[in-house]
């Protein structure tokens, strides 16, 4: 791990800020905020991103920058104790189904890039749009493909390493992110009737915000910001010693909610130009875009846009989850190696390489996938649970349970068991931060939080809604 750097402190926040920004903030913050009333469920988004999830940053970063370690040996080095140790196994076993089934969806991601680019989305109907999703996840092979495509993809980027792979792909990848973005946002609003799209966004209607929006909020910036799944305390791990800790999660908040408001304006004013209404769901971007993308003039070059940015956003995601179970197993097989020498008496074996511990990670993220997307076709019944699919109990599972729970316990570890001098230290790096804002993080962290990841708990699990 510490042969394993960020060369700059731009690498850092655009590295961080591309496993942070995916699928969550271009396919699932829009139709979340259909669901619940545009602009009023985007202000309880960002006091929650405020309130909750950049504490809950700003603590991994810590944890992993503090350490040194990754996720295997981060607890243990800040707390003296090997009584932690269940918690990063927890956190590798949930981060291996989430990766597995993200990128079965990545795989959609490419599917529908290609058909863009030899135009199977022109002159789709209501009908057809659907079949051809269909069709293509219940084909077997194809998600299959598209998924190990998927996974070689961040693979490439992971094998050079976190200097010349990671930081610097996320120095091409994010700025070109950005560009597409602001493409397709020209041309959306060119459309008639574009701007009621836009007054959706935007437009605040206090008397919408439900209990239910709060909580939908709370879990989109739980899971928008990548937080519980250890790949920010990896990240952290890799942060220049110098770094501030709190100006890089200020950058990379900003940054994540910005392309989540982007995706917004690039989605809404299309899909309101058109006639279809924002609270299509998940299927809004899947189904919806491609029969806007088919009446637009231009809409081909648009698809292709759109998809691309969506491939590349989904990409960045994977590889910061691939990187944080590489890093697992590297530290993991030195521990072991170290551990097993010493019981024997003997000098330390040799250890995994970066590269096979690669291959180790990869190969478990694509089991879940091919488990996860064999069990959509209609004849492989035993790959269900009470007629739910796998693929759907792999989220389902992560999202309504060990998240919330890793999350919860990450919160109780550093704020009651990580020492007060240790979070001061860290914070003095910023000159300009005042001292109220130390007691206000440890306030947040030790009474405020945990009791909303434990709402979060009971409302994901049934128990509790208000």
């Amino acid at each position: 791990m510490k042969s394993d750097q960020f060369s700059s402190r731009l690498g850092v926040v655009l590295a961080a800020a591309g496993g942070a920004v995916g699928l969550g903030n271009i396919w699932k913050f829009p139709y979340m905020l259909g669901q619940n009333g545009g602009g009023a469920f985007l202000l309880v988004y960002v006091l929650c991103v405020v309130l909750f999830g950049m504490p809950l940053m700003m603590m991994e970063f810590m944890i992993g920058k503090r350490s040194g370690k990754s996720v295997f040996g981060a607890f243990s080095a800040l707390s003296g104790s090997h009584r932690w140790d269940w918690l990063p196994c927890l956190t590798f076993l949930s981060t291996v189904i989430i990766t597995g089934f993200y990128c079965v969806v990545t795989g959609w991601c490419l599917e529908y890039l290609y058909f863009s680019v030899v135009g199977e989305l022109q002159g789709l109907t209501v009908e057809t749009v659907g079949q051809l999703f269909g069709s293509f996840i219940q084909t077997g092979w194809q998600p299959l493909v598209c998924s190990g495509i998927a996974v070689v993809l961040s693979v490439s980027i992971l094998w050079a390493g976190v200097g010349p792979g990671i930081e610097r792909l996320s120095k091409i990848l994010m700025p070109m992110l950005l560009i597409l973005l602001l493409i397709l946002i020209v041309r959306v609003t060119m459309l008639e009737g574009a701007f009621r799209g836009v007054a959706f966004l935007f437009a605040s209607d206090l008397s919408k915000i439900t209990s239910q929006t709060i909580l939908d909020a709370l879990g989109q910036c739980f899971y928008s910001l990548s937080i519980a799944m250890g790949a920010l305390i990896t990240y952290g791990a890799y942060m220049p010693k110098n770094q501030n800790v709190a100006s890089t999660t200020m950058q990379i908040v900003v940054l994540d909610t910005l392309v989540a408001l982007l995706a917004g304006c690039a989605i809404f004013p299309a899909v309101f130009a058109f006639g279809f209404s924002p609270t299509e769901g998940p299927k809004l971007v899947f189904s919806v875009l491609p029969l806007v993308f088919g009446q637009m003039a231009g809409g081909q070059v648009m698809a292709i846009i759109f998809f691309a940015l969506l491939s590349i956003a989904a990409i960045t995601s994977a590889v910061s989850l691939i990187e944080m179970q590489t890093a697992f197993v590297l530290d993991a097989s030195v521990a072991w190696r170290a551990r097993r020498a010493k019981r024997n008496s003997e000098a330390s074996p040799r250890t995994l390489t970066r590269q096979g511990a690669i291959v180790v990670a990869s190969l478990a993220t694509l089991s879940v996938s091919v488990v996860c997307a064999c069990s959509m076709v209609d004849n492989i019944d035993w790959l269900r649970i009470g007629g739910i699919t796998l693929f759907d109990w792999a989220d389902r599972i992560t999202s309504n349970y060990t998240l919330p729970l890793i999350a919860l316990f990450m919160v109780i570890f550093f704020g009651w068991f990580v020492s007060k001098e240790t979070i001061e230290a860290e914070m003095r790096l910023y000159h300009g931060l005042k001292p109220w804002f130390t007691t206000l993080f440890r306030f947040l962290l030790r009474w405020f939080i945990p009791v909303i990841i434990v709402l979060i708990f009971l409302n994901g699990i049934g128990l509790f809604s208000l």
